[in-house]
């Protein structure tokens, strides 16, 4: 099978997006399939600015997908992967896959940002609206939560058009280690006391600001716990001038860590992971996945793509809205022994999780399209 990869995002440049389509590319071209990525940033074909994505958001979208339209015109593949499209022009593709990682609809429906944030996310919403069900009728869509699938389906998508495939993590690179002090050490991370580890991009959506307030219930009460933040991002900065008001003394800012080299080892070092997202895309979204493949009890938010934990029985489930009642309920949560939640975590990777698992679905949905 000759496959097309069109993705505004592909490792090792971009984030979630970019983790998922590199994980299952490798998979599939294990499996014998001729895979060509093109992104801004190749590696196979390059089109479109990365810069200009960044500077102009959706301009820059647009702009990627009117040159993939263009350039593929012809093409002669047996089908295309087609990663948050926004094909505006006719679609060259006959024979396609759309997975959607998280939609801009979505996330306008819950108002997550500021006011001017949120109107760009209503503007854009109604963009991808047009672009998503002007799609070819053969055209079979996947989201990587089941909240995404909804999404499409009042977008305007027939809901026996859309499949739910998890997101994955490789549990081979992220595992539990037997050394964390020494791991500790070299991040220059205490090496005594609990560490509570959050890793992402700092955006409203996943609160970041809250987390710090919860955390500041939790520092007030409880000895020798450490919240380490990896990651930046547009509120970072109103993140650390939070630090400062607050007096917080025990919050580590990593900046972006190196997700092929030290990611791995930074999960394996902590004691819990904490996510108190008001909108995550993925099911489970892959810095969650990252987590409990390296056996760390969670700590996350009340809403639908976090409920996961409870699933694998792992974690913790808060509702952040509160922060001295989420961090009482955090705190309880430390103060008891769940030995098993670490397993759990772990095993739940290893058996759902896994990219071979993940991949063995998507080539399903390639030989559908192919030959239906």
């Amino acid at each position: 099978m000759r496959l097309l990869v069109c993705t505004t995002e592909y490792f090792p440049h971009g984030a979630g997006m970019a983790n998922v389509v590199y994980n299952v590319v490798q998979q599939l071209k294990g499996r014998g399939v001729e895979c060509t990525v093109c992104s801004p940033k190749g590696p196979d074909v390059r089109l479109g600015s990365w810069p200009l994505i960044e500077r102009a958001g959706v301009v820059g979208l647009l702009n990627y997908w009117y040159q993939v339209s263009r350039h593929f015109k012809n093409n002669d593949y047996d089908a295309a992967w087609l990663q948050n499209p926004f094909i505006f022009t006719k679609n060259p593709f006959k024979r396609c896959l759309v997975t959607m990682h998280s939609t801009y609809s979505g996330s306008s429906e819950l108002g997550v940002g500021s006011l001017p944030f949120h109107l760009y996310e209503s503007v854009v919403a109604r963009i991808e609206r047009s672009c998503l069900t002007r799609m070819p009728s053969t055209t079979l869509f996947t989201g990587v939560g089941r909240p995404v699938r909804e999404e499409l389906e009042r977008i305007g998508v027939a809901r026996d058009r859309i499949s739910y495939i998890p997101n994955g993590v490789d549990i081979g690179r992220f595992h539990p280690s037997p050394d964390r002090t020494g791991i500790r050490k070299r991040f220059g991370l205490p090496e005594d006391g609990v560490i509570l580890l959050s890793v992402g991009r700092l955006i409203p959506a996943k609160q970041p600001l809250t987390m710090l307030e919860i955390f500041s219930h939790l520092e007030k009460q409880r000895k020798g716990v450490t919240l380490c933040i990896a990651g930046g991002g547009e509120l970072l900065e109103a993140a650390m001038n939070l630090v400062r008001r607050m007096g917080l003394e025990n919050v580590l800012f990593l900046g972006n860590v190196d997700h092929g080299r030290d990611l791995p080892d930074l999960y394996a070092c902590a004691d819990y992971y904490m996510m108190v997202s008001k909108y995550e895309g993925g099911m489970p979204p892959l810095t969650l996945a990252e987590a409990m493949a390296s056996g760390l009890p969670c700590i996350v938010s009340d809403i639908a793509n976090l409920r996961v934990v409870k699933e694998a029985d792992c974690g913790v489930v808060v509702a952040p809205d509160d922060p001295a009642t989420a961090a009482a309920a955090i705190l309880g949560y430390l103060n008891e022994e769940h030995p098993d939640h670490a397993m759990n975590a772990r095993r739940y990777a290893e058996k759902v999780l896994n990219w071979e698992s993940i991949s063995e679905r998507y080539v399903n949905m390639f030989e559908c399209l192919t030959t239906g």
